[in-house]
């Protein structure tokens, strides 16, 4: 295990880009490297496959943290603000980890034929749900990984081989150790599948004011049942999740440059004062401060 990681780290100190996120000719796959400590900050997390080869990050989701370090890896099912923090990396050792974003049709077709194939049912009794993942990596995945980044630092290499690696990193997480919580969400065990029914709505309908009622009607549940069940999943309250991916959207429209109040419009704001406050609250300083 120590050799492959030591390997995929090698690999991936290879790509010689800045701090922050270097790209890999391959779609969806890049490398994440940083010298410095950071404080805990918002973050918009897409679905994603990450391992960490060096230094130790953690996540933050309500009221939840997840830690990970070398050797690790973490797995986001679903759209999810969070917070994120460095927690060790350095100019000598920077923090260092491999990430792709995760094909869910192309999941769901690998679980269809791998539950075709196997003979073992799945267990009865499922683990603990969550979106969020963390778990070592064991050396096969490593070793996969580490064939990715080589192959993602040539074009050609890349365009032929790529999506092949993809498939056997996706093959090695469903039948390994934690393979049962992704099945669960793509095959529509317990309440993921309606949980992620909501999360689609909510993103689809940024631009007006959602409320518990219609999501838990979207769920086929009683407010109760659906405010506990998302909030075990996702890690905070419904309408939490609904303003921060609200306010971490309208960010990135403001990066873009757009104007503040169109952006608050654009999230479903109708009071742009109101709008101001929670965007203050939730980062720390004014929308019309977010492009300086």
């Amino acid at each position: 295990m120590l050799e492959s990681l030591k390997q995929l780290n090698q690999t991936i100190a290879g790509y010689k880009g800045e701090d922050g996120v270097t790209p890999t000719f391959i779609d969806g796959v890049g490398v994440y490297k940083t010298t410095q400590i950071q404080s805990k900050s918002p973050v918009l997390y897409e679905p994603f496959i990450c391992l960490i080869t060096q230094g130790e990050k953690a996540c933050h989701v309500g009221d939840t943290s997840f830690n990970y370090k070398a050797g690790d890896f973490f797995i986001n099912f679903l759209p999810l603000p969070v917070g994120t923090q460095v927690v060790e990396a350095s100019v000598e050792k920077p923090l260092l980890s491999a990430a792709l974003y995760i094909n869910l049709v192309r999941l769901a077709n690998m679980v269809l034929k791998i539950e075709h194939l196997e003979s073992e049912s799945l267990p009865k009794i499922p683990r603990e749900s969550s979106c969020v993942v963390v778990g070592k990596a064991d050396p096969p995945l490593v070793q996969t990984f580490n064939k990715l980044m080589k192959v993602g630092a040539n074009e050609m290499e890349s365009a032929i081989l790529g999506d092949s690696i993809i498939d056997e990193i996706y093959y090695r997480i469903l039948t390994g150790e934690y393979g049962y919580t992704l099945r669960m969400l793509l095959n529509q065990y317990g309440q993921i599948q309606p949980i992620s029914k909501v999360i689609s709505f909510i993103h689809s309908n940024m631009d007006r004011t959602i409320q518990i009622e219609e999501l838990a009607s979207i769920a086929n549940m009683s407010k109760t049942t659906f405010f506990n069940a998302f909030k075990k999943l996702m890690h905070v309250p419904p309408m939490q999740y609904v303003k921060s991916y609200k306010l971490q959207k309208a960010q990135i429209l403001l990066k873009q440059g757009m104007q503040a109040n169109e952006a608050s419009f654009h999230v479903g704001y109708n009071s742009f004062p109101q709008f101001s406050r929670e965007y203050k609250r939730f980062f720390g300083y004014s929308p019309s401060q977010t492009r300086a």
